[in-house]
């Protein structure tokens, strides 16, 4: 595993902890606020439980791209995956207070002329995320993009990425329609012994809900184990048409993309490369 990953899950891991004991000693103190909107106070009329649900399902979405690109991005672009660590650390950070209270907990106070605002740690990660993300992206644009470095096809073999993705996504699906069972039965179970008139209602909101998600997860995994798959097959590709370059008598440097599988097939090249040399040599004397 990268060491940038683990350190970008650590330093997520952090700001996970020290807003939530920040958070426990705000408690006391005289500039306590709760806010029960889900952004910047919005929203705070909306239910309790279609916020939360709201909530933990965009911020599931958002966990998943983020450690996509945590295991996309190239070492160049670290300071990249820092800045993305410390914007899913603040935003987990007042999900879970949303999640287990019902409210973030704020005690922050900062105010400029008539604008007062009170705030929280993990507001604190989630700026300084955001602005590390926007002057990355400004300054690293090249290395983000890859305008010299792009392989002409991104399917570079078809009918394999496209069996892994659909395996991949078969695994989630499957997961995904066995815990789907277990919540559908333990919810109506539940609220039939507890006599709750409308659970047919909630139920079937319940259905709905999780079929659309569940899809589109699996959408999303599958498109992301096609993106996957290309750092295996991508290298793969290069190096078949390495191997054919050099037995058609053209030589040259066989390099893989930084974050590519099969490292090892550049020593596989260059010893490929002395083998002929030394053949070449044994033919000409």
């Amino acid at each position: 595993m990268k060491k940038d990953f683990v350190y970008s899950l650590v330093i997520f891991s952090v700001c996970l902890l020290v807003d939530q004991l920040t958070k426990s000693w705000g408690l006391s103190l005289d500039t306590l606020k709760f806010n029960e909107g889900v952004i910047f106070g919005l929203y705070g009329d909306l239910s309790k439980t279609l916020r939360i649900i709201t909530l933990c399902s965009v911020f599931g979405f958002l966990f998943f791209l983020y450690l996509i690109l945590l295991y996309l991005l190239p070492a160049q672009l670290k300071q990249l995956k820092y800045g993305l660590s410390l914007l899913m650390g603040g935003i987990f950070g007042n999900v879970l207070d949303r999640t287990l209270w019902g409210k973030s907990i704020d005690f922050i106070p900062f105010s400029i002329g008539d604008i007062n605002l009170v705030f929280n740690m993990a507001d604190v990660f989630q700026w300084a995320g955001a602005a590390i993300i926007i002057y990355k992206v400004i300054k690293k644009e090249k290395v983000i993009w890859y305008p010299d470095n792009q392989r002409g096809q991104y399917l570079v073999n078809p009918k394999e990425q496209i069996l892994f993705s659909l395996k991949l996504s078969a695994i989630v699906l499957c997961s995904s329609l066995l815990l789907g069972i277990f919540c559908f039965t333990f919810f109506r179970t539940t609220m039939t012994d507890w006599g709750f008139r409308h659970y047919n209602q909630v139920m079937m909101s319940f259905a709905i809900a999780y079929i659309c998600l569940t899809l589109a997860f699996t959408l999303l995994v599958f498109f992301a184990g096609l993106i996957i798959s290309h750092k295996s097959a991508g290298p793969l590709y290069a190096f078949e048409l390495y191997v054919e370059d050099l037995l058609k008598g053209h030589k040259r440097k066989f390099i893989l993309r930084d974050g590519d599988n099969y490292r090892h097939l550049e020593q596989v090249a260059n010893q490929l490369e002395q083998y002929f040399e030394e053949h070449d040599k044994d033919k000409a004397s």
